[in-house]
């Protein structure tokens, strides 16, 4: 029995060493040249505030995009909350921790669709926007 275990383990290495190497997840890091979106959760001043935003480069509200490549550059200023970003009939779905404070860059294609930002511990915490 040993021997046939040895021999199957022995057999997945190999078969896994020969493979091809898997596709990168989606949610890569910063894609060059993209332009950039800034996700905030919570403000400066109070990082627990009830506050979420998705804003461009020049720090308007984002409510339309056209497709393409996008950086999605979260602040993510509490551990009471997080920013989940989904849509496009599921191509994206990126999420922070709710109990982590963190900084992250997420390169992204956000194809035709709508999609929705949100606190998924507050559910009123949320955005939506249209990509064509």
């Amino acid at each position: 029995m040993r021997g046939s275990v040895a021999g199957a383990l022995a057999v997945l290495l190999l078969a896994a060493a020969c493979s091809s190497p898997a596709e990168e997840d989606s949610s890569g890091g910063p894609i060059a040249g993209a332009p950039t979106l800034r996700g905030i959760v919570g403000t400066e001043e109070s990082p627990n505030d009830f506050e979420i935003s998705l804003l461009d480069e020049e720090g308007n509200p984002v409510t339309e995009l056209p497709a393409g490549e996008y950086n999605i550059e979260v602040t993510d200023r509490t551990d009471i909350h997080n920013f989940h970003l989904s849509g496009g009939d599921g191509a994206v779905d990126e999420k922070t921790g709710p109990t982590e404070k963190v900084e992250t860059t997420w390169g992204v294609t956000l194809e035709p669709g709508d999609y929705r930002y949100i606190c998924d511990p507050h559910p009123s915490m949320n955005g939506t926007f249209t990509v064509s």
